[in-house]
């Protein structure tokens, strides 16, 4: 009797473990990410699909493009499935890692033993991310960077004033192409910028999170856009404590939440279906009222235009030209002693998707490389 009760134990205990051994077979493989390789197998696969997953054919799968950013890749040109190359522009939202180790990469499935990420050639020129922004806002008001910022200081200039003029999707690229069109003649005078990455994903919650807090994603926990606030402490909570001012100028709603900052929302006052005039008007009226320690400016119209029309377009030229001249007269009214930073969020790519003829979000090249451009007032331009 005894043995029948131990039978009937064991069996039940593997009828429980069964089905997962099948659903879930272990299974690895070898990634190659600039240099370096890392294994990728069923327990990683596990840690990223409860917050990543995805329904794809009927089962769970992780977005390929996650797997390779999480694993260390901060841009993709290309990917190697044992040595079959696919172009990352085509494939970067048609491909996921499944529960069973196969890849589905546009209408193919492979089960891959090396995955070799091919990077583009830009990314050897990056020198900064946009983790280092924090650390060298906070530097060069004399305070303390944020307390989990893992970015570097990118000058040792000190400041009585910094002024963090932020154009959204105002990629690394699109710079270098509008300064060959002459687009962008104000903000060319004022130097040329450091190549730096972004984020993943490439969208403005993430970033700006990244921005504020100078750590990436997996630190202070805004891996997704649908996250708003962050719980690590950032540059405006680093100057409420000092006793220290900070202002926000924003366009019609705030893309994050920026906790202790006084906000201006600008809005659509006149009514021209873009909020890039009203900031620039509310900035030139923080500055006469007073230069705070630290003054965030967010134009969001070459994002806006640039969804609706899509990158490389006149009237996405034309609103780059505009926020240019924007950027020049504010840089204008600077008193001496005022650090400017420039840089953008993320970039933007073309696309067809539906009535959005631009996008971003992706580990492509024109979404991943962003300016951070260092500009010292060293006289009064009045």
């Amino acid at each position: 009797m005894r043995h029948r009760y131990y039978f009937t134990f064991v069996l039940v205990i593997l009828l429980i473990l069964l089905p997962a051994c099948v659903l879930s077979p272990r299974w690895s493989a070898t990634l190659l990410i600039g240099g370096d390789e890392v294994i990728f197998d069923t327990a990683a696969w596990r840690q990223l699909v409860g917050d990543f997953g995805e329904e794809v054919d009927g089962q769970r799968a992780v977005p390929l493009e996650r797997v390779l950013w999480e694993q260390g890749a901060p841009a993709v040109e290309a990917v190697s499935l044992d040595g079959v190359d696919y172009a990352w522009d085509k494939y970067y939202d048609r491909a996921w890692w499944l529960a069973d180790g196969r890849v589905l990469i546009g209408e193919e499935t492979v089960r891959p033993e090396r995955v070799t990420v091919i990077a583009p050639e830009l990314l050897a020129q990056a020198t900064a991310s946009i983790t280092d922004i924090a650390p060298t806002v906070a530097s060069a008001l004399g305070l303390p960077a944020p307390q989990e910022a893992t970015g570097r200081v990118l000058t040792d200039v000190r400041a009585e004033h910094v002024v963090l003029l932020f154009l959204d999707a105002y990629g690394y690229i699109r710079h270098q192409e509008a300064l060959a069109e002459g687009l962008n003649p104000r903000i060319a005078a004022l130097g040329e910028p450091l190549c730096a990455v972004t984020t993943y994903p490439t969208q403005t919650p993430v970033s700006t999170a990244s921005l504020l807090t100078g750590a990436p994603p997996l630190v202070h926990g805004v891996r997704t856009r649908g996250i708003r606030q962050t719980d690590a402490e950032t540059l405006f909570d680093k100057l409420t404590a000092a006793g220290r001012r900070g202002v926000a100028v924003e366009g019609g709603q705030l893309a994050f939440n920026l906790r202790n900052a006084e906000i201006v929302l600008s809005g659509d006052k006149d009514g021209n279906g873009g909020t890039d005039d009203n900031t620039y008007a509310n900035t030139l009226a923080v500055l006469e009222a007073g230069v705070p320690d630290l003054l965030l400016v967010h134009f969001h119209g070459i994002d806006d235009v640039g969804h609706e029309y899509g990158p490389l377009t006149p009237p996405e030229e034309a609103k780059i030209s505009e926020v240019d001249g924007y950027v020049g007269d504010i840089v204008d009214r600077l008193p001496p002693g005022t650090l400017v930073i420039l840089f953008a969020d993320h970039g933007m790519h073309t696309v067809q998707e539906g009535e959005r003829l631009g996008n971003h979000g992706s580990l492509l090249a024109r979404d991943v490389f962003i300016p951070i451009l260092l500009y010292e007032v060293l006289a009064s331009k009045r």
